[in-house]
């Protein structure tokens, strides 16, 4: 039996550092610090870049810290308050501010600003405000807020193609978030400061260029006052999608070595904090936690009402796609579980291994997408939360989706997969990255392009034995497996995703079966139900307003509906959804 209560983030200790899960302010701010053992007179605010840039570059600030407090220096890493997990209002100002304030509440009193991307920015705007800071890393910044902005918007009008829906009025959007005009012209006035090379030592380490190192043009006039280093491996980083991304370890050891030999690291020992591990904000309560096997991270959003009965609260599982955290593309995952505490539902997001604060970071970690380890991750959830089927779902984007079709689904009652488009059956081996070998990538949709003709001709029991035995991706063996264990499954469809469906005989295998579930007795009653979701606009990353506002009331209407919640006279109390086609 699992214990009911949430396994505290506690600090977790090396020879050489402890880190430190918390919440900042009062529960508004997310937080890790990474501190130690000797040493830490100087501390490293790390400011992330905002957007997708930050779900690609999570794993690279994880291991930027660690080499860091293994160097000797505090190092704290946060999400800006309104992004990521923390739960204030949209700042740019509070999450630094709170970050630098920890460091020296802890013992550190040299406070080092470091951004990368468009964080680079906001570690200027701070190292200017703050009298106290001691210096400023510049790591592969933003050329200024303006130019960063242009270009995110361009890269999202990129991604989501001519399938985007239309953007809310005030609202801007671009890959992996969005903001109101006021804040998006609040980035765009973001600039750096030149004058900063006058009273601290400026590191701007920029990427490898045959024609030389570029500086930001506000940093210009202090050309020969500033550290210009160029770093590699970024291209093959901030650039690539999160799936193909790697670390650029080398580009971190640069910045590490100039940071020893710019500051003394003392050899004190700094005051290692207790865990914030509950943050309480109106009728919210986060609470961070540590599971499974693998000490994998979550957080579990429920109503304070919900008290010490809430683990006996029906609860969600939520799982991120591709090799991204826990937060979901432009922060729905973190939206739906606030969504769901409001009508009684716990929700657990976590990072699988290999993502986001799951397991130690590894320069060179293999791609762990569509394997048996997320599997058993899953798995994992599931026996944390110890609750019968009746009380528990999935909600899962992508390959969370795929997660929840395929690993105990007999421990569910429902399981939403939103933007599925891949139907393998069998799982993959972990990938190691090696970006000269994109033949790796191109193999299986070529594959489904030959096999394409045939699926139209053989039989559905052949295509599933193939299916099973990894030759080929089929829709209907991971649906047909859920299904006949009761569970109730929803899968919605983008327009890239529908044209996967049908490629991987989503259709004809709808049709078998809805045919097989039919009838009466009791084993058609233990079947489950089956509905597609099809939308005409849309992209499959979710960044597209329109299909991402559809992919959240879809699942919370889901769950409100199988947990028994809905009111009489709702849309939900029916029984059934509605499905949107066109």
């Amino acid at each position: 039996m699992v214990a009911r209560r949430p396994l505290l983030a506690l600090a977790r200790m090396s020879a050489e550092q402890r880190t430190v899960d918390t919440w900042l302010g009062d529960g508004a701010v997310l937080a890790t610090l990474h501190l130690p053992t000797i040493g830490g007179a100087t501390g490293v605010v790390i400011c992330p870049p905002l957007g997708y840039e930050y779900s690609v570059a999570y794993r690279t600030l994880r291991h930027l810290a660690d080499r860091l407090a293994t160097a000797g220096f505090a190092a704290i890493r946060f999400d800006h308050a309104g992004f990521g997990d923390s739960m204030a209002e949209p700042s740019l100002d509070m999450g630094a501010r709170l970050a630098a304030a920890e460091l020296r509440i802890a013992g550190a009193d040299r406070i080092v600003y470091l951004g990368l991307g468009s964080g680079a920015l906001v570690a200027s705007r701070h190292a200017t405000d703050d009298p106290g800071a001691a210096g400023l890393v510049l790591w592969d910044p933003a050329g200024s807020g303006r130019a960063w902005l242009r270009r995110q918007s361009a890269l999202y009008t990129i991604e989501v193609g001519d399938v985007a829906d239309q953007a809310p009025e005030g609202v801007v959007e671009v890959a992996g978030a969005e903001f109101t005009r006021e804040f998006a012209d609040r980035i765009a006035a973001l600039d750096y400061d030149a004058s900063l090379a006058e009273r601290m030592p400026v590191l701007v380490a920029v990427r490898e260029s045959s024609a030389g190192p570029t500086l930001p043009k506000a940093l210009r006039p202090a050309k020969d006052a500033v550290t210009v280093l160029e770093v590699p491996g970024h291209e093959d980083s901030l650039d690539m999608s999160s799936i193909l991304a790697s670390i650029p370890a080398a580009s971190v050891t640069v910045v590490t070595d100039w940071m020893r030999r710019s500051f003394a690291v003392g050899d004190g020992v700094l005051r290692v904090p207790a865990p914030v591990t509950t943050a309480v904000v109106g009728d919210l309560v986060e609470e961070l936690v540590r599971f499974g096997p693998h000490d994998l991270f979550g957080i579990v959003t429920r109503h304070a009402w919900s008290g010490s009965g809430s683990w006996e609260a029906p609860a969600v599982v939520l799982h991120n796609g591709s090799a991204e955290h826990r937060v979901g593309a432009t922060r729905h995952q973190v939206e739906l579980a606030r969504r769901l505490a409001m009508r009684g539902i716990r929700s657990l997001r976590f990072d699988r291994r290999g993502t986001g604060e799951s397991t130690p970071v590894d320069a060179h970690e293999p791609s762990m997408l569509f394997t048996q380890a997320w599997l058993d991750d899953h798995a994992a959830a599931v026996d944390y939360l110890d609750l019968p089927r009746e009380r528990l779902g999935v909600v899962g984007m992508c390959v969370g989706g795929w997660i929840g079709l395929v690993s105990r689904p007999e421990s569910a009652r429902f399981v939403a997969a939103l933007a599925l488009n891949d139907h393998r059956v069998v799982p993959q081996e972990p990938l190691v990255h090696r970006p000269e070998s994109g033949a790796q990538e191109l193999a299986p949709a070529l594959r489904d392009r030959l096999v394409a003709g045939a699926k139209r001709h053989l039989p559905s029991g052949l295509l599933a034995a193939l299916a099973s035995r990894g030759v080929l991706r089929f829709a209907e063996p991971n649906l047909r497996r859920a299904l006949a264990a009761g569970t109730d499954v929803v899968v919605l469809l983008g327009p890239e995703d529908a044209a996967v469906w049908r490629a991987h005989g989503g259709p004809a295998a709808e049709r078998r079966l809805r045919r097989s579930g039919s009838g009466s007795g009791a084993r058609a009653r233990a079947r489950g139900s089956l509905t597609v979701v099809e939308r005409a606009s849309g992209d499959h990353a979710l960044y597209s307003p329109g299909i991402r506002s559809a992919a959240l009331d879809l699942s919370v209407e889901l769950a409100v509906r199988e947990f028994g919640l809905a009111e009489a006279g709702s849309p939900i109390s029916a029984g059934r959804l509605r499905p949107e086609r066109g």
